[in-house]
């Protein structure tokens, strides 16, 4: 049973997770443009903690240009 509620538990933090990468997106791309938020997306591709998520999610609020944004998020 243990085993059963630790796949389900995996199962709805990816998809939280992939939740997130689509509003990211979205949001980039209403900020800085399609270009962006297609670069944006393969970034995100390379993303797999919750930590980079966040980086990403405040980058998008703080950096005045997209090329800044995309440069945070390469190091996030």
């Amino acid at each position: 049973m243990a085993e059963m509620v630790d796949r389900f538990q995996r199962s709805l933090d990816e998809l939280v997770e992939k939740g997130m990468r689509q509003v990211l997106r979205r949001q980039a791309a209403r900020r800085f443009g399609e270009e962006t938020a297609g670069r944006l997306s393969m970034l995100l591709e390379e993303l797999s903690d919750p930590e980079g998520i966040d980086k990403v999610s405040d980058a998008l609020i703080e950096c005045g240009t997209a090329e800044e944004f995309i440069e945070r998020v390469r190091m996030a």
